[in-house]
């Protein structure tokens, strides 16, 4: 009953405020992802994921040719000359260019494996600057190679993305929740609904209605951030109205707040304080 009650409210909520129906920031439409567990678990079982990026280290060292990842031996192939790197894992084979890492300032030196954070290997390709005398510290961005290491499982995962992309996310269409969820609690009950109907009545007002989307709302340092695609610039002025507001209101209750934390920044009143944390008072038009 209580997930019926919800599903209600939000049904209600994203009727009476079209920009509230949750939406994929970059293509627009609603995303369900039904089966987001299931196949988070079929990806991660279906692909090797190797990291690739670069560093100015020009010291000679002997070049990789073989690494253990999850119990497969990684083959590795690098040709210094072409720019090319090449990993197969007994299952799949990848190559990849290297001459975003390896302009015409660079010379390749070689290459080396390290374990990311999250477990994955990274192999770092070893440049050495042509130029002796430049100093430039250079930043290299990340690359992602997927090596499939198990072909039934990506065969499955391949067919249950279709299935969720073109069936069950044109089917499951009503709200389980609302862009405005993602509002802290306190902020919600003081002035979530009066926001939406000062931006409802902005947009109705130069016909933007139905083309306005959020695309996230979140606290930062103690405020409301409200960020969108695009509006008239008076929306842009209520949302900076309630941006000033948030930083006086309990993000728990909604209550005016008397105290600011300043380790995470955020504010409170007298009642939702957290204990054991370090707070200042908020002054007067502070």
């Amino acid at each position: 009953m209580k997930k019926l009650k919800i599903l209600i409210n939000n049904i209600i909520l994203c009727i009476r405020f079209p920009f509230l129906y949750p939406r994929n920031r970059w293509t627009g439409k609603h995303q369900v992802n039904a089966l987001g567990s299931i196949l988070y678990r079929l990806y991660e079982k279906s692909f090797d994921k190797i990291i690739v990026t670069a560093k100015l280290e020009p010291s000679n060292y002997d070049d990789i040719n073989r690494f253990t990842y999850r119990d497969k031996v990684i083959e590795v192939r690098l040709n210094k000359c072409a720019k090319m790197l090449t990993l197969n894992n007994g299952i799949d084979e990848k190559c990849m260019s290297l001459n975003s890492f390896c302009c015409d300032k660079f010379y390749i030196v070689g290459a080396y494996v390290e374990t990311t954070l999250l477990g994955h290997p990274m192999i770092i390709i070893r440049l050495k600057n042509k130029n002796e005398e430049d100093t430039t510290n250079y930043g290299f961005s990340f690359k992602e190679i997927l090596l499939i290491s198990n072909k039934t499982k990506h065969s499955l995962y391949k067919i249950i993305s279709w299935i969720d992309k073109n069936i069950l996310d044109r089917i499951l269409f009503l709200p389980s929740y609302t862009e405005l969820d993602a509002l802290e609690p306190g902020w919600r009950k003081a002035f979530g609904i009066q926001i939406c109907k000062e931006i409802k009545h902005a947009l109705k007002k130069h016909k933007f209605l139905r083309k306005y989307r959020i695309t996230q709302i979140k606290e930062k340092f103690g405020g409301l951030r409200w960020y969108d695609n695009g509006a008239p610039e008076e929306v842009w002025h209520i949302i900076n109205k309630y941006e000033n507001i948030s930083y006086n209101t309990c993000i728990c209750c909604g209550k005016p707040a008397k105290y600011r934390t300043t380790d995470w920044i955020s504010p409170y009143c007298e009642d939702c304080v957290p204990k054991n944390s370090k707070f200042k008072k908020i002054k007067e038009n502070d």
